[in-house]
């Protein structure tokens, strides 16, 4: 077993180590020098702290002069803007028709900062509060395969608004914009019911973009040259299509029909409006219908869908949808996202930044879970009952093993001390 768990070690060095050199090609060589031990640092010590990268690299000089170096290298302008592209790029021969894009934000909470850069109230949404922090707008692309899907961050930029010229929802559309050229308009977006809003849907259709919006319901729908009210329109659909719920005994009644959103802020007889799908799902259990309408605005680039293939469309894209909220809990725990802090607020978008390319490589290591559980069974496979769940969402899994993979790496011909080489799971007693 010892054997083949330094095999599966030097196979995640031998891909992290190429990973990097992909990642920062063009750049000089000791900006090449400062990716690497960035991307080994927060991969192997699980802590965007630049002290805790430099006690790992021992590069021969004092902690001191590392972390002089790597704080000089973290704030160089433009660096996030780089590395958010080269993420675009490193997706962009994947990205197919059926890749979901899913599009939420995040946020970076920080109660007891008085000297950060750009530090100001932000909505918290685990703790439904507002509280000093910064906001994550984050994409994620959902990949379908064989054996279940493969997750990957397409953009992650963090935002103060005081310190930008343009809104969050301005740097949204630019981003969704550069995607687009990119990725040849492929792929379908999907986001939560924070994002109902008329101006960022006369953007998409404007774009040609296919998105799936879950609506709030509170909307007027747009009849002729006059507003309707939008209950009135949903109590007039057919609901004639059903399908099998998501649980045992539920059952689904859906209806669909094109309606015009008004793209203008105020309402009038020459306002200009888009046409969307509307689906309206009703969930019932033994004849009695289960919680209220579920909304859901989409629009697809296929203009001969029918209606049953829309409806399905719609939910099984929003369906996934949930997996960002999985990886925004693992980008808080696992690699403790919420601990960056420096003074400096181009160097904490910077930071955030290699985050993202760094849990980039993580997820990416999914491709090679067949590799990871043989050095590591113990760690991919809990219980045998669980054996399937690298299917699913394995990434809490795959980043254990990295970082046990990569938590003795020596870079600079450093050997280990035998503290270092001890399990970083056993129980140390320490008699005083």
């Amino acid at each position: 077993m010892l054997n083949e768990q330094n095999m599966t070690r030097s196979f995640v060095q031998a891909k992290l180590t190429d990973f990097s050199n992909k990642v920062s090609e063009g750049y000089s060589k000791p900006v090449r020098k400062f990716f690497k031990d960035m991307l080994f640092g927060l991969c192997g010590t699980g802590s965007p702290s630049i002290h805790n990268i430099v006690k790992v690299l021992q590069d021969g000089t004092s902690t001191k002069k590392s972390s002089e170096r790597l704080y000089r290298n973290i704030s160089r302008p433009g660096l996030a803007e780089d590395i958010d592209n080269t993420l675009m790029e490193e997706i962009r021969p994947k990205v197919k028709k059926d890749t979901i894009f899913i599009v939420d934000e995040s946020d970076i909470e920080k109660p007891y900062a008085k000297k950060m850069e750009g530090v100001q109230m932000v909505h918290n949404g685990s703790k439904s509060m507002r509280t000093n922090g910064y906001l994550l707008l984050n994409i994620f692309a959902l990949l379908p395969n064989h054996d279940g899907y493969n997750l990957l961050p397409a953009s992650s930029i963090l935002f103060a608004p005081d310190m930008e010229l343009d809104s969050a929802k301005q740097v949204l559309q630019d981003k969704i914009i550069d995607q687009q050229v990119a990725f040849k308009n492929k792929g379908i977006y999907v986001f939560d019911r924070g994002y109902d809003d008329r101006k960022l849907i006369g953007f998409l259709k404007d774009n040609a973009v296919s998105f799936v919006i879950r609506g709030m319901g509170t909307r007027a729908v747009k009849e002729g040259l006059v507003e309707t009210n939008f209950k009135k329109v949903v109590d007039g659909m057919n609901f004639k299509y059903q399908f099998a719920g998501f649980k045992p005994g539920e059952t689904l009644l859906c209806a669909t029909r094109r309606i015009a959103v008004r793209t203008d802020d105020h309402p009038s007889k020459k306002s200009n409006s888009v046409e969307v799908s509307l689906v309206v799902v009703r969930r019932y259990k033994r004849a009695a219908q289960k919680g209220r309408d579920f909304y859901l605005l989409c629009d697809f680039d296929d203009p001969n869908m029918s209606e049953a293939e829309i409806i399905t469309t719609a939910i099984d894209t929003y369906r996934k949808r949930w997996v960002i909220e999985e990886a925004h809990r693992q980008m808080k725990q696992s690699m403790k996202w919420e601990s960056m802090r420096l003074g400096s607020y181009v160097g904490m978008k910077n930071l955030n930044a290699f985050m993202a390319l760094a849990l980039y490589f993580v997820y990416k290591c999914k491709d090679y879970i067949h590799i990871l559980a043989t050095g590591f069974p113990k760690l991919i496979y809990y219980i045998k009952s669980d054996i399937y769940k690298p299917n699913k969402f394995a990434y809490y899994r795959i980043y254990e093993v990295v970082t046990n993979c990569l938590e003795l790496v020596v870079q600079y011909k450093r050997r280990p001390s035998k503290e270092e080489r001890r399990d970083r799971d056993q129980i140390k007693i320490r008699f005083e």
